[in-house]
Protein backbone atom coordinates (compact mmCIF):
# COMPACT_ATOMS: atom_id res chain seq x y z
CA UNK A 1 0.00 0.00 0.00
CA UNK A 2 1.22 3.49 -1.06
CA UNK A 3 2.17 5.43 1.93
CA UNK A 4 0.03 8.15 1.23
CA UNK A 5 -2.87 5.48 1.43
CA UNK A 6 -1.50 4.08 4.63
CA UNK A 7 -1.60 7.70 5.57
CA UNK A 8 -5.33 7.94 5.02
CA UNK A 9 -6.39 4.85 6.87
CA UNK A 10 -5.09 5.08 9.75
CA UNK A 11 -6.51 8.84 10.07
CA UNK A 12 -9.42 7.17 8.95
CA UNK A 13 -9.33 4.41 11.80
CA UNK A 14 -9.14 7.10 14.38
CA UNK A 15 -11.59 9.83 12.91
CA UNK A 16 -13.63 10.85 15.95
CA UNK A 17 -15.86 13.15 14.05
CA UNK A 18 -19.70 12.37 12.32
CA UNK A 19 -18.87 15.78 9.40
CA UNK A 20 -16.88 14.62 6.65
CA UNK A 21 -17.01 10.59 7.11
CA UNK A 22 -19.50 10.72 3.98
CA UNK A 23 -16.92 12.47 2.10
CA UNK A 24 -14.18 10.75 2.60
CA UNK A 25 -14.97 7.45 0.87
CA UNK A 26 -16.92 9.39 -1.91
CA UNK A 27 -14.00 11.55 -2.49
CA UNK A 28 -11.07 8.36 -1.94
CA UNK A 29 -13.02 5.34 -2.22
CA UNK A 30 -11.83 5.02 -6.29
CA UNK A 31 -9.41 3.72 -8.76
CA UNK A 32 -6.40 2.17 -7.08
CA UNK A 33 -7.00 3.74 -3.37
CA UNK A 34 -10.25 1.09 -3.41
CA UNK A 35 -7.85 -1.74 -4.09
CA UNK A 36 -4.95 -1.26 -2.38
CA UNK A 37 -7.55 -1.79 0.94
CA UNK A 38 -7.89 -5.77 -0.29
CA UNK A 39 -4.05 -5.62 0.91
CA UNK A 40 -5.35 -5.61 4.57
CA UNK A 41 -6.96 -8.89 4.03
CA UNK A 42 -10.26 -9.79 4.69
CA UNK A 43 -10.53 -9.97 8.50
CA UNK A 44 -10.68 -6.94 10.39
CA UNK A 45 -11.54 -5.44 13.51
CA UNK A 46 -13.83 -3.14 14.04
CA UNK A 47 -13.87 -0.04 16.39
CA UNK A 48 -15.42 -1.88 19.13
CA UNK A 49 -12.73 -4.57 19.23
CA UNK A 50 -14.13 -7.47 17.61
CA UNK A 51 -13.40 -9.14 14.26
CA UNK A 52 -16.08 -9.69 11.44
CA UNK A 53 -14.83 -10.78 7.81
CA UNK A 54 -15.03 -8.20 5.07
CA UNK A 55 -15.50 -8.49 1.01
CA UNK A 56 -12.28 -8.47 -0.70
CA UNK A 57 -13.28 -7.28 -3.63
CA UNK A 58 -16.38 -4.51 -4.97
CA UNK A 59 -18.27 -4.03 -1.98
CA UNK A 60 -19.03 0.03 -0.71
CA UNK A 61 -19.92 -1.38 2.82
CA UNK A 62 -16.94 -3.07 3.24
CA UNK A 63 -14.40 -0.50 2.07
CA UNK A 64 -16.19 2.05 4.46
CA UNK A 65 -15.28 -0.64 7.13
CA UNK A 66 -11.93 -0.88 6.50
CA UNK A 67 -12.01 2.82 6.48
CA UNK A 68 -13.90 3.20 9.58
CA UNK A 69 -13.86 0.41 11.94
CA UNK A 70 -17.48 1.03 11.77
CA UNK A 71 -20.80 1.69 9.85
CA UNK A 72 -23.10 4.46 9.78
CA UNK A 73 -22.34 5.86 13.93
CA UNK A 74 -26.37 7.36 13.99
CA UNK A 75 -27.82 4.25 12.52
CA UNK A 76 -25.64 2.03 15.06
CA UNK A 77 -26.79 4.57 18.24
CA UNK A 78 -30.43 3.73 17.25
CA UNK A 79 -30.22 -0.05 17.06
CA UNK A 80 -28.51 -0.51 20.43
CA UNK A 81 -30.91 2.10 22.06
CA UNK A 82 -33.60 -0.22 20.61
CA UNK A 83 -32.85 -3.48 21.46
CA UNK A 84 -32.92 -4.81 24.89
CA UNK A 85 -31.81 -7.82 26.63
CA UNK A 86 -34.17 -10.73 25.57
CA UNK A 87 -35.35 -8.88 22.84
CA UNK A 88 -34.70 -9.76 18.88
CA UNK A 89 -33.38 -8.04 15.85
CA UNK A 90 -34.48 -8.73 12.32
CA UNK A 91 -31.31 -7.56 9.60
CA UNK A 92 -32.97 -8.06 6.53
CA UNK A 93 -30.37 -7.46 3.66
CA UNK A 94 -27.37 -7.92 6.29
CA UNK A 95 -24.57 -7.88 3.38
CA UNK A 96 -21.31 -8.93 5.43
CA UNK A 97 -23.32 -8.70 8.74
CA UNK A 98 -21.77 -5.58 10.50
CA UNK A 99 -25.18 -4.39 12.22
CA UNK A 100 -25.71 -8.14 13.12
CA UNK A 101 -22.86 -9.25 14.14
CA UNK A 102 -22.71 -5.94 16.56
CA UNK A 103 -26.12 -6.13 18.47
CA UNK A 104 -25.45 -9.84 18.82
CA UNK A 105 -22.43 -8.91 21.14
CA UNK A 106 -24.13 -6.17 22.88
CA UNK A 107 -27.16 -8.20 24.10
CA UNK A 108 -26.35 -12.05 24.35
CA UNK A 109 -29.51 -12.76 25.83
CA UNK A 110 -31.04 -11.35 22.44
CA UNK A 111 -31.85 -12.92 19.26
CA UNK A 112 -30.50 -11.73 15.91
CA UNK A 113 -31.85 -13.74 12.56
CA UNK A 114 -29.85 -11.92 9.62
CA UNK A 115 -30.84 -12.44 5.95
CA UNK A 116 -28.83 -11.80 3.39
CA UNK A 117 -29.49 -14.35 -0.26
CA UNK A 118 -25.98 -13.28 -2.18
CA UNK A 119 -24.23 -16.57 -1.43
CA UNK A 120 -20.96 -15.21 -1.98
CA UNK A 121 -21.80 -12.80 1.00
CA UNK A 122 -23.52 -14.83 3.31
CA UNK A 123 -20.59 -16.86 3.09
CA UNK A 124 -18.60 -14.15 5.08
CA UNK A 125 -21.27 -13.61 7.54
CA UNK A 126 -21.28 -17.37 8.62
CA UNK A 127 -17.44 -16.71 9.06
CA UNK A 128 -17.64 -14.29 11.22
CA UNK A 129 -20.37 -15.83 13.18
CA UNK A 130 -18.49 -18.72 13.42
CA UNK A 131 -15.20 -17.00 14.73
CA UNK A 132 -17.20 -14.89 17.37
CA UNK A 133 -18.73 -17.72 18.43
CA UNK A 134 -22.02 -16.40 18.29
CA UNK A 135 -24.41 -19.43 16.55
CA UNK A 136 -25.96 -19.45 19.86
CA UNK A 137 -27.52 -16.22 19.38
CA UNK A 138 -27.23 -14.87 15.75
CA UNK A 139 -28.99 -17.15 12.87
CA UNK A 140 -27.84 -16.59 9.06
CA UNK A 141 -30.63 -17.04 6.65
CA UNK A 142 -29.78 -17.25 3.17
CA UNK A 143 -33.37 -16.44 1.40
CA UNK A 144 -35.05 -13.24 0.69
CA UNK A 145 -38.07 -11.27 2.64
CA UNK A 146 -41.07 -10.56 0.51
CA UNK A 147 -43.98 -9.97 -0.11
CA UNK A 148 -44.84 -13.84 -1.35
CA UNK A 149 -43.73 -17.36 -1.31
CA UNK A 150 -41.72 -18.87 -4.13
CA UNK A 151 -38.47 -18.27 -6.25
CA UNK A 152 -37.58 -14.94 -8.23
CA UNK A 153 -34.27 -13.71 -9.99
CA UNK A 154 -31.95 -12.17 -8.11
CA UNK A 155 -29.54 -9.49 -9.53
CA UNK A 156 -25.76 -9.43 -8.16
CA UNK A 157 -23.58 -6.88 -8.80
CA UNK A 158 -19.41 -7.12 -9.55
CA UNK A 159 -18.43 -3.43 -8.93
CA UNK A 160 -20.70 -3.28 -5.85
CA UNK A 161 -21.99 -6.78 -4.24
CA UNK A 162 -23.98 -4.74 -1.61
CA UNK A 163 -25.97 -3.31 -4.77
CA UNK A 164 -27.15 -6.65 -5.21
CA UNK A 165 -30.88 -7.36 -5.29
CA UNK A 166 -34.36 -8.95 -6.33
CA UNK A 167 -34.63 -7.92 -9.95
CA UNK A 168 -37.27 -5.62 -9.79
CA UNK A 169 -38.64 -5.99 -13.58
CA UNK A 170 -36.97 -7.18 -17.01
CA UNK A 171 -34.77 -4.15 -17.81
CA UNK A 172 -33.23 -5.04 -14.67
CA UNK A 173 -32.56 -8.13 -15.03
CA UNK A 174 -30.89 -7.72 -18.75
CA UNK A 175 -28.19 -5.38 -16.90
CA UNK A 176 -27.53 -7.80 -14.47
CA UNK A 177 -23.56 -9.14 -14.72
CA UNK A 178 -25.00 -12.64 -12.99
CA UNK A 179 -28.58 -13.27 -12.00
CA UNK A 180 -29.41 -15.59 -9.41
CA UNK A 181 -33.12 -17.49 -8.07
CA UNK A 182 -33.44 -17.23 -4.41
CA UNK A 183 -35.64 -18.34 -2.38
CA UNK A 184 -38.78 -15.94 -0.65
CA UNK A 185 -40.55 -16.27 2.40
CA UNK A 186 -43.19 -13.86 3.56
CA UNK A 187 -41.97 -13.09 7.47
CA UNK A 188 -45.37 -13.00 9.11
CA UNK A 189 -45.56 -16.41 7.99
CA UNK A 190 -41.96 -18.01 8.52
CA UNK A 191 -41.09 -16.20 12.05
CA UNK A 192 -43.40 -16.48 14.36
CA UNK A 193 -42.81 -20.15 15.32
CA UNK A 194 -39.01 -18.94 15.43
CA UNK A 195 -39.02 -16.46 18.03
CA UNK A 196 -39.74 -18.12 20.73
CA UNK A 197 -42.19 -15.79 22.56
CA UNK A 198 -39.57 -13.42 22.24
CA UNK A 199 -40.62 -9.67 21.59
CA UNK A 200 -39.09 -8.53 17.88
CA UNK A 201 -38.11 -4.65 18.87
CA UNK A 202 -35.79 -3.51 16.16
CA UNK A 203 -35.79 -4.44 12.26
CA UNK A 204 -33.42 -3.20 9.64
CA UNK A 205 -34.36 -3.30 6.20
CA UNK A 206 -31.98 -2.40 3.30
CA UNK A 207 -32.34 -3.91 0.52
CA UNK A 208 -32.02 -1.85 -2.57
CA UNK A 209 -35.40 -0.82 -3.60
CA UNK A 210 -37.39 -3.92 -2.37
CA UNK A 211 -37.99 -2.36 0.69
CA UNK A 212 -41.88 -2.45 0.26
CA UNK A 213 -42.12 -5.96 -0.92
CA UNK A 214 -40.38 -6.93 2.87
CA UNK A 215 -42.84 -4.63 4.79
CA UNK A 216 -46.01 -5.84 3.31
CA UNK A 217 -44.64 -9.45 3.78
CA UNK A 218 -44.01 -8.72 7.74
CA UNK A 219 -47.69 -6.70 8.37
CA UNK A 220 -48.83 -8.71 10.89
CA UNK A 221 -45.67 -8.90 12.79
CA UNK A 222 -45.24 -4.80 13.04
CA UNK A 223 -48.90 -4.27 14.25
CA UNK A 224 -48.47 -7.06 16.72
CA UNK A 225 -44.66 -6.40 17.93
CA UNK A 226 -44.92 -2.44 17.18
CA UNK A 227 -40.54 -3.03 16.77
CA UNK A 228 -38.96 0.60 15.87
CA UNK A 229 -37.47 0.70 12.29
CA UNK A 230 -34.39 1.69 10.04
CA UNK A 231 -35.34 1.14 5.91
CA UNK A 232 -33.31 2.26 3.47
CA UNK A 233 -35.00 5.25 1.37
CA UNK A 234 -33.69 5.36 -2.15
CA UNK A 235 -36.13 6.87 -4.80
CA UNK A 236 -34.01 5.82 -7.65
CA UNK A 237 -34.13 2.18 -5.68
CA UNK A 238 -37.50 1.81 -5.03
CA UNK A 239 -38.92 3.04 -8.38
CA UNK A 240 -37.31 -0.25 -10.03
CA UNK A 241 -40.26 -2.26 -7.92
CA UNK A 242 -42.69 0.45 -8.55
CA UNK A 243 -42.16 2.27 -5.47
CA UNK A 244 -41.46 5.92 -4.49
CA UNK A 245 -39.72 7.29 -1.05
CA UNK A 246 -43.35 8.94 -0.82
CA UNK A 247 -45.58 5.42 -1.01
CA UNK A 248 -43.01 3.87 1.44
CA UNK A 249 -43.83 6.29 4.03
CA UNK A 250 -47.19 6.86 3.39
CA UNK A 251 -47.38 2.92 4.26
CA UNK A 252 -45.58 3.71 7.02
CA UNK A 253 -47.59 5.91 8.30
CA UNK A 254 -50.76 4.28 7.78
CA UNK A 255 -49.30 1.04 9.75
CA UNK A 256 -48.92 3.44 12.55
CA UNK A 257 -45.29 4.70 12.38
CA UNK A 258 -43.38 8.14 13.31
CA UNK A 259 -40.69 9.17 11.87
CA UNK A 260 -37.98 10.33 14.22
CA UNK A 261 -35.20 11.10 11.47
CA UNK A 262 -33.82 10.79 8.25
CA UNK A 263 -30.30 10.13 8.22
CA UNK A 264 -27.80 8.70 5.66
CA UNK A 265 -30.89 7.45 2.96
CA UNK A 266 -32.27 5.71 6.09
CA UNK A 267 -35.59 6.21 7.79
CA UNK A 268 -35.70 6.18 12.13
CA UNK A 269 -38.85 5.41 12.72
CA UNK A 270 -40.99 4.12 15.83
CA UNK A 271 -44.36 2.74 16.46
CA UNK A 272 -46.58 5.80 17.50
CA UNK A 273 -48.02 3.14 20.31
CA UNK A 274 -44.17 2.25 21.35
CA UNK A 275 -43.05 5.79 21.82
Amino acid sequence: MKTSHHLLHMLCQRWPFLRGRDAIPRHFLKDDFAQSLAAYGPWITTRDGWEMKANMGGDYTSQVLKLFGELEPLTKAFLLQHLGPRGVFLDIGANVGYFSLLLARHQPQSRVFAFEPNPAISTLLADSIERGGLGDRLSLHTFAASDSVGSVSFRVEGDNSGHSRLVGGPESAASAEQTLQVETVRLDDWLPPQLGGRQIQVVKIDVEGAELRVLRGMEKLLAQHRPALVVEAYDEHLAEFGDSCASLRSWLKAAGYVEEAFLGGNLHLVHRDAR
